[in-house]
């Protein structure tokens, strides 16, 4: 009887020591949030981007303009005069438009790639100096305004991560 008295003590023991450890290493861990928009509009190289996609974006509107006011002129001489050649040159210049359109767009984005996926990769650098430097933290949510996180009560990184990428 002493032996399972013993046996069963030893057991809660064991048994209460491992939750309360476990609760503890719980309590370390720790999920915090950063606002991204605030660190990536803080950064210089994100203005010098920003400005060559708006440079990049006119240049293709502009090109767009000219076709869509060259498609109205012809248009109109088309609305005068039903000739089938203007029909057919409408289509064709409808086609182009479309194409180019669609090709501005996919410039922009490579181009949007090309320029900011440095800077994201040196904001996650810096979120990885950031997490070296505390062994608590399990998770880094994205904070900033639309990217779905509501609510975090965790502790706030970005001035941690802005010191790392040295701005302010």
């Amino acid at each position: 009887m002493k032996k399972n008295t013993i046996f069963y003590f030893l057991l809660f023991l064991f048994l209460f020591f491992g939750y309360s450890y476990s609760k503890n290493k719980e309590c370390r861990d720790k999920i915090v949030c950063i606002n991204s928009m605030a660190l990536i509009e803080k950064m210089p190289e994100f203005s010098t981007a920003q400005k060559e996609l708006d440079r990049i974006s006119r240049v293709h509107e502009n090109i767009l303009d000219k076709l869509a006011k060259e498609f109205h002129k012809k248009a109109e001489k088309f609305q005068k005069n039903k000739n089938p050649i203007l029909k057919k040159e409408l289509e064709i210049l409808q086609a182009r438009a479309h194409a180019y359109q669609k090709a501005a767009a996919d410039d922009l984005t490579k181009n949007q790639n090309k320029l900011l996926n440095p800077i994201y990769k040196k904001i996650e650098k810096a979120i990885h100096k950031v997490i070296d430097k505390d062994k608590d933290i399990i998770r880094v949510d994205d904070c900033s305004p639309g990217k779905g996180v509501l609510v975090n009560k965790g502790e706030d990184i970005t001035e941690e991560v802005k010191k790392e990428l040295g701005v302010k």
